[in-house]
């Protein structure tokens, strides 16, 4: 609905937390926020629910608890007979009799306004945000600001990536400087409309998209076609004349490039189309403060009244009926109530137990409150009878606006082998509330919890700065308490004893111990070892292809790597480097000279063994 790709252009607007809306105004006018909202597409989204008796009006029920638990005045504004008989090629009117009719009367039992529209609901929404009777408008449809609206809010939903409820709105504001310097006014709407397509004519101009009516608005198109009258067919004819000729020549250098296979139809632009946005069917002055005076009434909630609904649309009977009915009101009866200015709203709050910045409310303080549910919905629970559910009820998943706990706790079994817990009414509950309206309606119970806070605050140690460590916990164990668990023997002396005890002379005192020092021992020769050249690393495929011997070689001795080197040595340079030197080979070292120079070594080694154990003879005796 509205024009097709115009967010686009507007962008997504400044998604801001519908309580912090309310929270400023309570503030700053001392009045909850209020809201006009067309009624009609709430009912075009509801029909898309599904589950349960009555999905589509049990989805308008709970959005009102929704609207009814934030500081909030709505007024629903309904279409009326004189809209226009053709939008989006098709007949328009005033929509499901019955469903309209059962959503009035939903409507009255909560206690909320409703203004019945002559014509279009979002020309009459934007009327009443025109004339400061609400302070903005909850529309789907961006053709409340072709009707002059300057702030529109949109896309109720929630922030949260797990949780469904609704607390989030999409603001836009004509007069932010986001949307200021894009160069659109209502006339400039109301051009793209007409060019690509709207409401009242889908089609358009045949090949026109967004954009190039975007760039239309801006060169100043729609404020000149919006002065002219109806009756100036010659001045009507020379505004199009020069939107042609700027298309095709882009002499003035407002579009990206030259549009020359842009045919304008003979008969743009429609006048009764034009008229439709620049002149809506709208109330006269006098129905409006009819509606101002609504607003500022006190609502009344017939709760007897909305008990019986629920009971014959929603199949809530009997006391367990009842008792889901008190446990779903029970957060938006308190926190109505306390906006109201109820002088029993302060019996109601038990006591104040925290306070809270939340992401919900894009960080507006808010109060924990304790209230008991029965007292905040009195209705009267011995009329209702008792019934013995033998059975668990495991139906079809709910929608999201119908998300709400049920009256049984779900976490109890449903398999009937387990009575399902009810939830008590007579006990407390706890709840999340604005700050500024908790100190608007129960100064004293907020005063006493700071005083509270304040007091405990003095008592508290002070915090020591600095990076002292903190002191150990003292051991809790007893000593020799595992004496009776474990048995405790003297260790046997291993090597490095045996030792020292070797290097004490027998009959030396104590303090006057001589100890011999043994010169460390060589260290013994490497051993061969076989490894492979990539160890550590990944084998590939290829090496498994290739002879064992290829893959791993023997560490050479220390002596075989110096031999190695004195024959790279000895290898004549005319063969390393051919052609720049002739000198004469030297001879190679003989595998007899090597023989005898290792088994050299390896009697060095053994004769090093040999006076080792003979030092340790003499030692020992």
């Amino acid at each position: 609905m509205g024009i097709k790709g115009i967010y686009r252009e507007l962008g997504p607007g400044k998604r801001v937390s519908l309580s912090k809306l309310a929270a400023d105004s309570i503030e700053h006018q001392n009045r909850p926020f209020r809201i006009a909202i067309d009624i009609a597409i709430w009912q075009f989204q509801t029909q898309a629910a599904r589950g349960g008796t009555n999905p589509a009006i049990r989805t308008l029920f709970y959005r009102l608890v929704r609207l009814l638990g934030t500081p909030v005045q709505p007024v629903f504004v309904f279409d009326g007979p004189n809209k226009p008989v053709f939008k989006r090629n098709k007949r328009s009117g005033r929509g499901d009799g019955v469903a309209t009719a059962q959503a009035k009367q939903l409507l009255r039992l909560f206690g909320f306004a409703i203004h019945d529209a002559p014509g279009e609901a979002e020309a009459e929404c934007a009327l009443l945000q025109k004339r400061g009777i609400v302070d903005a408008v909850l529309s789907e449809d961006v053709d409340t600001i072709m009707f002059g609206c300057t702030k529109t809010l949109r896309n109720w939903s929630s922030e949260s990536k797990t949780a469904k409820t609704p607390t989030h709105v999409s603001l836009y504001d004509v007069q932010h400087p986001d949307i200021a310097k894009l160069g659109l006014d209502r006339e400039g709407m109301v051009l793209i409309a007409l060019m690509s397509g709207g409401d009242y004519l889908p089609d358009g101009i045949p090949g026109c998209g967004v954009k190039v009516a975007y760039e239309a608005a801006k060169a100043g198109f729609g404020k000149s076609i919006c002065k002219l009258k109806a009756s100036d067919s010659d001045g009507i004819q020379a505004w199009r004349q020069s939107l042609i000729h700027q298309l095709r020549t882009n002499e003035g250098g407002h579009f990206r490039t030259k549009h020359r296979a842009l045919d304008i139809p003979e008969d743009f632009p429609n006048i009764e189309v034009l008229r439709y946005y620049t002149h809506p069917v709208v109330s006269p002055g006098s129905s409006l403060e009819a509606v101002r005076q609504k607003l500022g009434a006190k609502q009344i909630i017939h709760l007897d009244a909305l008990r019986e609904f629920t009971r014959e649309t929603f199949d809530w009977d009997y006391k367990i009926g009842a008792i889901k009915f008190i446990r779903v009101l029970g957060q938006a009866m308190l926190v109505h109530n306390m906006s109201q200015g109820e002088s029993c709203s302060r019996a109601w709050v038990k006591r104040i137990s925290g306070r809270r910045q939340h992401f919900t409310t894009d960080a507006t303080p808010e109060l924990r409150l304790a209230y008991v549910p029965e007292e905040v919905v009195p209705i009267d629970l011995s009329k209702e009878v008792e019934e013995t559910v033998s059975y668990g009820r495991d139906g079809l998943a709910l929608n999201s606006d119908d998300d709400f706990e049920a009256a049984v706790d779900p976490d109890a079994a449903v398999d009937g082998s387990k009575a399902p817990k009810v939830f008590d009414v007579a006990k407390p509950d706890l709840t999340w509330v604005l700050e500024s309206v908790a100190r608007k309606s129960t100064p004293d119970a907020v005063k006493t919890w700071e005083d509270a806070m304040a007091v405990k605050l003095r008592k508290s140690p002070a915090k020591k700065t600095g990076t002292a460590p903190k002191p150990k916990k003292a051991a809790t164990m007893p000593r020799g308490a595992l004496d009776s668990f474990v048995r405790v023997t003297k260790p046997k002396p291993g090597r490095d004893e045996t030792i020292r005890a070797a290097e004490v002379e027998p009959g030396a005192k104590a303090s006057q111990k001589a100890r011999l020092k043994i010169p460390p021992l060589p260290p013994s020769p490497p051993t061969k070892r076989h490894t492979y050249p990539q160890q550590g690393q990944r084998r590939f495929s290829s090496h498994q292809a290739r002879p064992s011997h290829y893959l791993r070689y023997h560490h050479p001795h220390p002596l075989d790597r110096g031999l190695a080197r004195y024959q790279m040595h000895s290898i004549p340079k005319s063969l390393v480097h051919p052609g720049k030197t002739k000198a004469k080979p030297k001879k190679a070292v003989s595998s007899k000279s090597y023989e005898e120079t290792r088994y050299k070594q390896l009697s060095m080694d053994m004769d090093a063994d040999k006076n080792v154990q003979h030092r340790k003879k003499q030692i020992s005796v």
